[in-house]
């Protein structure tokens, strides 16, 4: 073989579609066949035995609804150090139909606050599969404030499960309250109001060559 025919079969070589492993296609929720239990629940911010889910799966969004005893941190006043911070570790079990994935893409908190000037208030929140590393995202409350709040956390590239592994689903929340230079005679606090909503994303899995 010349070398003009060598080049040429160069050139079509990498002119070839590079092939790799199929990523999970968009999909809408799986019609049924979708559990959701919990398997551990730990943490002052969430006692044991207070906690239930349930599932709503409508045709625009498949949400899973948290109820717990509401949680409360606080800081001034005649609070114990100990009450300024509130964690919650709570680890799922979420059974998929074969052939789908899925991820958390938002979690929606809710509750009220009262904080003094000075003062502040963190919910720090994170979800993960087991096996990874958890990545915290915050929220923060100023004083002056007094009154009901939502934060919406989301995720710009949410993470989804291995295709054809079954791991637990972990979520971590915490309540902080800072005091600042706030007059320490006076109580700050923020509360959640027992009830966190889920939204899932669902992809299928690629199908094996």
């Amino acid at each position: 073989m010349n070398d003009k025919a060598l080049a040429a079969l160069g050139a079509a070589a990498l002119a070839l579609p590079v092939l790799a492993s199929a990523p999970p296609a968009a999909a809408d929720p799986p019609p049924s066949g979708v559990t959701v239990e919990i398997a551990t629940i730990n943490g002052s911010g969430c006692p044991r035995g207070t906690a239930a889910v349930a599932i709503l799966n409508d045709s625009d969004d498949f949400r899973v609804f948290l109820t717990t005893e509401p949680a409360r941190a606080e800081a001034g006043g005649t609070s114990s150090p100990t009450e300024s911070r509130k964690p919650c570790q709570l680890n799922m079990k979420v059974h998929v139909p074969q052939g789908y994935t899925y991820a958390v893409r938002e979690i929606d908190y809710s509750g009220d606050a009262h904080l003094e000037p000075g003062a502040s208030a963190t919910l720090s929140s994170s979800v993960y599969f087991q096996g990874t590393t958890p990545k915290p995202t915050a929220r923060t409350l100023r004083g002056p404030y007094s009154g009901p709040w939502q934060f919406k956390i989301g995720e710009s590239e949410p993470v989804f499960s291995p295709c054809g592994e079954q791991r637990n689903l972990n979520f971590r929340t915490e309540l902080q309250v800072d005091m600042g230079d706030s007059d320490p005679a006076k109580t700050n606090f923020i509360e959640t109001d027992g009830k966190t909503v889920y939204h899932f994303a669902w992809k299928r899995c690629p199908t094996s060559m």
